[in-house]
């Protein structure tokens, strides 16, 4: 039975009408193998049938699961995020999106891949999709360093920035203040890297332990908010810049920002994409473009001083 109080892990899921997909991601919580954890579902204003799911797997459960539902105003999704964190008391937080779920061995195998004093541990995903296909991304695990030396690993795993890839020491997180900026798309962008760079013990396994289920209807795969992704991710590099700047070593976590920033900018208009870019140069975050290797330079040369040659290259629509 999991204990209540305390429990080793505080698994957060916020959920805004996923009525389809919610108790498929319950029941791969409810159904580990390890069980000292504590669920915490925060129904995000949904319109659908999500709170209801919530409210009864909390009524089924509540004599031997440490379950708890939070019902809310529409807030977003970091909203929903910060939410669950006030709730928790686990000595770990991890994030479930409402539409994904665990695989059974999950909570067991990041519990086996903890060490004392960790921040932050980095498992890997396998996407899903509607006809049942999975692709892996096995990535190589790596032992335990310093944040600002482990970025340059995680950087070349699938997914660096999602919040959901990574268990976090609660203790570590509260007392750094991390806060999911509410109201943004792609709130993990920029939050994800600071909190690595400030991680003093980083740790990665090669397990996967998640399936992010890909589907047409989700806010990802909403090509409408291209133009408020990029306007939100340039706000979050304005909030995290000066604080990176800050920490000694955080040379390559600049480049990958700017960097994956002006590259996912490339999905809008030519002429938006040329006035980010310009925005992005006004502000002396093109400075920070140094490439790591070799390899990187010629992407990195036409990023940096060739911006119409970087989007006819790089815009997803002529790749």
């Amino acid at each position: 039975m999991p204990q209540k109080n305390n429990p080793l892990f505080s698994i957060i899921v916020p959920a805004y009408n996923v009525e389809n997909y919610l108790s498929e991601c319950i029941e791969s919580v409810l159904g580990q193998s390890y069980m000292d954890y504590e669920l915490i579902l925060v129904d995000d204003g949904s319109t659908d049938r999500t709170g209801e799911i919530c409210d009864q797997y909390v009524k089924a459960n509540s004599e031997h699961y440490a379950v708890k539902v939070i019902h809310q105003d529409n807030a977003g999704l970091s909203a929903a995020r910060n939410t669950g964190i006030k709730e928790a008391q686990g000595e770990y937080l991890i994030f479930l999106d409402g539409d994904d779920y665990l695989e059974h061995t999950a909570l067991k195998t990041i519990r086996d891949g903890l060490e004392p004093g960790l921040d932050l541990l980095r498992y890997q995903a396998q996407e899903v999709f509607a006809d049942g296909k999975t692709v892996q991304h096995t990535e190589t695990g790596f032992t335990t360093i310093p944040g600002v030396e482990a970025f340059p690993k995680l950087a070349r795993y699938h997914y660096t920035e999602n919040a959901w890839l990574y268990a976090y020491r609660r203790e570590f997180f509260l007392k750094n203040g991390f806060t999911y900026a509410k109201g943004r798309l792609s709130e993990d962008f920029g939050l994800t890297p600071l909190i690595i760079a400030r991680a003093e013990k980083v740790k990665a396994i090669p397990d996967i332990c998640y399936n992010y289920r890909q589907r047409t209807g989700s806010i990802m795969h909403d090509t409408t908010h291209t133009t408020r992704r990029v306007v939100d991710m340039l706000a979050q590099l304005q909030i995290m810049f000066p604080e990176l700047v800050a920490i000694p070593g955080t040379k390559a976590i600049l480049h990958y920002l700017v960097v994956s920033f002006l590259s996912g900018a490339t999905d809008l208009e030519r002429n938006e994409f040329l006035q980010v870019h310009q925005t992005t140069k006004q502000k002396g975050m093109l400075q920070y473009i140094h490439p790591p290797n070799l390899r990187a330079l010629p992407r990195s040369i036409l990023l940096k001083h060739f911006p119409k040659t970087f989007y006819r290259v790089y815009h997803r629509s002529i790749l």
